[in-house]
């Protein structure tokens, strides 16, 4: 444990168990705070928030997002991404881990009267497996075990019977609960259950089975959107409709169904069995189940702000029933409530962890939680940080007392919207005259990478791989107007990236199996499952703007000899070198085409733009945008808000079927400077402005954060020759748009987030921009493996086995390695991981 969080752990116990003054989170924190560790002891994480749980009991490497304990209350087995850990609650110690593939939403339980851990096991396409670990008292554990499924049916929540002789699971893409005889491995009973089946409950006769399915019941009448291969009944905006509770009579197989929230996710039965709580993630309520009468009545958590974003995921009762506590994931809080008459009244809430997914009240009332983002730390050495270092965290607090509670609902609203210093710049941005924003999204870079060659910004120049003769354009971009040294991406990775981006929400679908992504990796918002209940950011009906999507929400498709879009999947896409080829020949257009993931914004989505694939060169899409501008320009009708997505600097490593990467990088470049001086030299760029950023900085390396990233703002009323280091994030690029064509806040996070006005002036320069053409050749192929050597035709036969046909579905810790010694030599050290 590091010296910063033993001090945490041992500060944050003193105060909770002496009442001795905790660090006050109402302080103000400078305006250039760095992520991490503040001097309030909080930690300033890419949600824009802070983090200071109370009791960290244990740092668990990986990403915890469900845990069991064991018939004495001494052992917990966490599910943590791609292993199952076993930690000694007393001492917080790690006394077991084995390793397994990607594990599953949730699901994970001890088998009553044996030595067996049961787990939930998911990969992004299958095979999927229950695992079987056998365990010793102390927590140390034994051989692993799988009992596979055919196909990609998903397990989720488990449930065993009181004697162990029986196991119920759901399988979340089968829409169906099955009964397992846990000694025989074999499964003996198939039920049809509502739509994406999750978390179960079982009474205590066991005879009921309850089951939380999050897309509801099938509704013929209802719009339809896939998640997996499976169609789902969506609103107008494409998010999933109301949930459903279902009751299983256990010897017949029977059900009968009650509507709840949006979204359900945790459930949980009172020990005696009368009442079940169902917290339901999208709508920020949690349903109250009589389960004799089978009605439910509404908790809301928050009735002062009804934005989406609390993100309530797992619940759990004291044994008594006199209290219920509720997971917020989107609040980094456990909300407790108490009996009020024939109700329940929020009696405070818990600091916890950055986004808390499980949660369990031993036999002493002592709340145990699990974050599945512990505190934000992604340092895999001093100075080396990477987005995919994960660490977790447990946290064990005392049955609290109501005056703690009290506190720390204070604590939990302090921490959910930090306070800076000014940030400067122009007040209201709508002023500005702004008619149009261009938001370009990249891929994958971190600061340091890029632009760690600028004297003035935070720099540690040694990780630098791609820097001015690869990107001149950033460079001249960043220092004709503000170089923004201190900019976050929110997300870890695309999957969570993109739907930062285009929503300012991650629902916990999302954050719970980040690693697997078993119902497709929805980075282009694929998964209705996944999409925020207050839609994408600029639908605001009070103030509707024009919108054009070029690039996201896409899946390839190719032009058919009807002039109309078909369907293709990657791997039938051309190779690069053939896109290319068709650039040089002015023919890709007979080539390229989209189609829009997301029914309800096909009207808006420019299918003739090419898809988000490294396949496809930046420099067509440079070209493609350049012709939308021109008839944007001769009709008269531009749109106030374009989104264009450009993917080259993801690069695909030193496979040979594509350039190297720093000729990637240089092709992303190249583009976003053509890009830039056709707007700037358009009769738009007096009233233009050009935000650039990042999906995430996964691959790569920084001094900073793992999540420091490359942002651009470019325009007439962009600050110029500056430097800015405002602490800003994914959260408050978006919140500007918003600000600059007066739409309101479509979630929490949004509202929470202060916008950039640090980087406008009020005095306009409309001085075009003139593209640099890089030094570095675009079409530089790799070479096969045949002719290379040592650990450069290792890289080149790793790069090869990669699967670029499905984005980031790689293994990061080896392409990392790959673009770091393809850029600084392949002699030259790697900064190491944990």
């Amino acid at each position: 444990m590091s010296k910063g969080k033993l001090a945490l752990l041992l500060g944050v116990t003193a105060a909770v168990l002496t009442g001795v003054k905790k660090p006050d989170l109402s302080a103000i924190l400078p305006t250039n705070a760095l992520a991490g560790k503040q001097a309030n002891d909080g930690y300033l994480v890419a949600s824009a928030q802070l983090v200071l749980p109370w009791r960290l009991k244990s740092e668990i490497k990986g990403r915890p997002v469900d845990f069991a304990m064991d018939a004495t209350n001494t052992i917990a087995a966490v599910l943590n991404g791609n292993s199952v850990v076993t930690i000694d609650l007393a001492s917080g110690r790690e006394v077991g881990r084995v390793v397994t593939k990607t594990s599953s939403y949730l699901g994970i339980r001890f088998r009553p009267n044996s030595n067996e851990i049961w787990a939930s096991e998911a990969t992004r396409t299958g095979p999927d497996a229950l695992l079987v670990i056998p365990y010793k008292p102390s927590g140390e554990l034994g051989k692993l075990q799988r009992m596979e499924f055919p196909g990609h049916p998903i397990p989720a929540g488990l449930a065993f019977t009181a004697d162990g002789s029986r196991l119920y699971a759901a399988l979340h893409h089968n829409n169906e609960i099955i009964a397992i005889d846990p000694s025989k491995r074999a499964i003996t009973q198939r039920w049809k259950s509502g739509l994406a089946p999750f978390s179960l409950a079982l009474s205590p006769d066991g005879g009921t089975l309850y089951v939380s399915n999050r897309g509801g019941a099938p509704r013929a009448e209802a719009k339809q959107a896939l998640s997996g291969v499976v169609p789902l009944p969506v609103d107008d905006q494409g998010s999933v409709l109301a949930g459903s509770i279902q009751a299983f009579n256990t010897a017949t197989g029977e059900s009968k169904s009650v509507a709840v929230g949006l979204a359900p996710a945790g459930i949980a039965l009172s020990a005696n069995g009368a009442t079940l709580a169902v917290a339901n993630a999208h709508a920020d309520t949690v349903s109250i189940i009589d389960t004799k009468t089978f009605t439910a009545t509404t908790l809301t958590l928050d009735n002062t702000n009804r934005l989406p974003g609390l993100l309530p995921n797992s619940v759990s009762f004291r044994a008594d029933g006199q209290r219920l506590y509720v997971a917020c994931g989107g609040e980094n809080s456990v909300a407790v409530f108490a009996p009020d008459k024939s109700s329940w009244k929020l009696a405070g809430k818990l600091p916890t962890g950055w986004f808390p997914t499980a949660i369990q009240i031993d036999n002493k009332g002592t709340v145990h939680i699990v974050s599945v983002k512990g505190t934000g730390d992604d340092e895999s050495e001093p100075g080396r940080h990477n987005s995919r270092v994960y660490e977790g965290i447990l946290t064990s607090v005392p049955d609290p007392a109501p005056a703690q509670l009290h506190a720390g609902k204070r604590e939990v609203e302090l921490a959910a919207r930090p306070r800076f210093t000014a940030n400067g710049g122009v007040k209201d941005l709508a002023n500005l005259g702004i008619q149009h924003v261009f938001f370009i999204i990249k891929e994958n870079r971190t600061y340091d990478q890029v632009l760690s060659d600028i004297p003035r910004g935070n720099r540690d120049e040694k990780l630098l791989m791609y820097g001015r003769d690869v990107t001149p354009n950033h460079h001249a971009l960043a220092e004709k107007y503000v170089l923004l040294d201190n900019f976050y991406s929110s997300g870890a990775i695309s999957f969570e990236g993109h739907q930062w981006l285009m929503m300012g929400f991650v629902s916990d679908h999302t954050e719970r199996a980040l690693q697997a992504a078993p119902r497709g990796y929805a980075w282009n918002m694929g998964d209705s499952l996944t999409v925020s209940p207050a839609g994408f950011f600029w639908q605001d009906q009070r103030r509707p703007i024009n919108v054009r999507l070029l690039g996201p929400v896409s899946e390839p498709a190719t032009p058919g000899p009807d002039g109309l879009m078909k369907d293709i999947n990657e791997t039938q896409m051309l190779k690069w070198s053939e896109y290319w080829k068709h650039y040089q020949q002015g023919t890709w257009k007979q080539v390229i085409g989209s189609r829009c993931v997301v029914p309800a914004l096909r009207p808006i989505f420019d299918e003739n733009f090419p898809p988000s694939s490294m396949k496809v060169p930046d420099q067509i899409r440079a070209a493609a945008f350049a012709e939308r501008l021109d008839a944007w320009e001769k009709a008269g009708n531009a749109p106030n808000l374009t989104i264009v997505t450009m993917t080259s600097d993801h690069t695909e490593g030193r496979n040979p079927n594509a350039p190297r990467p720093r000729s990637m990088v240089a092709d992303n470049d190249w583009a976003l400077g053509k890009v830039v001086e056709r707007i700037s030299k358009s009769s738009l760029w007096p009233k233009s402005l050009i935000l650039v950023v990042e999906d995430d900085a996964q691959d790569g390396v920084d001094h900073v954060s793992g999540r420091r990233t490359v942002a651009l703002a470019i325009g007439p009323h962009i600050r110029r020759n500056a430097l800015d280091s405002n602490y800003y994030t994914h959260l408050n690029m978006v919140r500007t748009m918003q600000d600059i064509f007066r739409l309101q806040p479509r979630t929490r996070f949004l509202a929470n987030a202060r916008a950039m006005n640090s980087v406008f002036t009020a005095d306009a320069s409309a001085d075009p921009y003139t593209a640099i053409q890089p030094s570095v050749r675009l079409d530089d192929m790799n070479p096969p493996a045949t002719a290379l050597n040592g650990r450069e035709r290792w890289a080149a036969i790793e790069s090869a086995k990669m699967n670029w046909d499905d984005i980031d579905d790689v293994p990061s810790a080896v392409l990392n390695r790959i673009l770091w010694w393809d850029a600084k030599g392949f002699g030259t050290p790697y900064p190491a991981r944990r």
